[in-house]
């Protein structure tokens, strides 16, 4: 795997080292809709992403599913099972799109943990910043318009996840998704996707959205 595609777990690996822990974990593909773990199950596997995007969510008391993050190439799940004894997971992560990760067991990510301390080091620094995530959304759920957490969150995913065309960023994104990860409505999701249409900030079709002028998102 590409360093560049390895994400912050293995950051600070020389090449050997790499080799054996990517070479410890196991290769895997996961169809579109496809759950990797659900909320509640033992927490036996970590997940890093080497191509597509996962959406983790969980369900409210109330029974509306709250999507907490996408997760893109290089990022990881499951982090519960790099703890002796491994806690359940927090979440439910289900593929967006055909995707292709490396799934590390719990067995085996104890003994690299214990070869390899950096790889717990990495590992804390990667929960702490999907606390600092949390935190900054927070923050613009008490101080942003929905318009401009919308916007926001468009231009994160497209920065992160987009595939850059002569015509635009191209994402694999349904207004659902973008309504629960912006926290704000279905309907008023509906209603600034036909505004920035007319405005030809954004081309959008069942499923796909293209971000064609970002400038006229940050004018919400």
């Amino acid at each position: 795997m590409p360093k560049r595609l390895a994400g912050q777990l293995l950051t600070g690996f020389d090449d050997a080292a790499l080799e054996m822990i990517l070479g410890a974990g196991r290769e895997r593909t996961f169809a579109a809709s496809q759950t990797l773990f659900r909320t509640g199950e033992p927490a036996e596997r970590l997940f890093m992403l080497r191509k597509g995007s996962v959406r983790f969510s969980r369900v409210s008391d109330g029974g509306r599913e709250v999507v907490m993050g996408v997760l893109v190439s290089g990022d990881i799940c499951g982090l519960g099972s790099l703890l002796t004894s491994p806690i359940s997971y927090y979440g439910t992560a289900v593929a967006i799109e055909a995707s292709e990760m490396v799934v590390w067991n719990h067995a085996v990510l104890q003994k690299l943990a214990a070869d390899y301390p950096l790889l717990s080091q990495n590992a804390l620094h990667v929960a702490l910043n999907y606390i600092a995530h949390f935190i900054d959304r927070q923050l613009r759920l008490a101080s942003s318009t929905a318009e401009q957490r919308l916007a926001g969150t468009l231009i994160s995913l497209g920065t992160r996840s987009g595939n850059i065309t002569p015509n635009g960023v191209e994402l694999t994104v349904t207004n659902e998704l973008l309504a629960s990860l912006a926290d704000v409505s279905p309907f008023t999701t509906s209603r600034a996707m036909q505004t920035w249409s007319r405005s030809g900030a954004i081309v959008k079709s069942r499923g796909r959205l293209r971000i064609t002028a970002p400038e006229k998102l940050l004018l919400s």
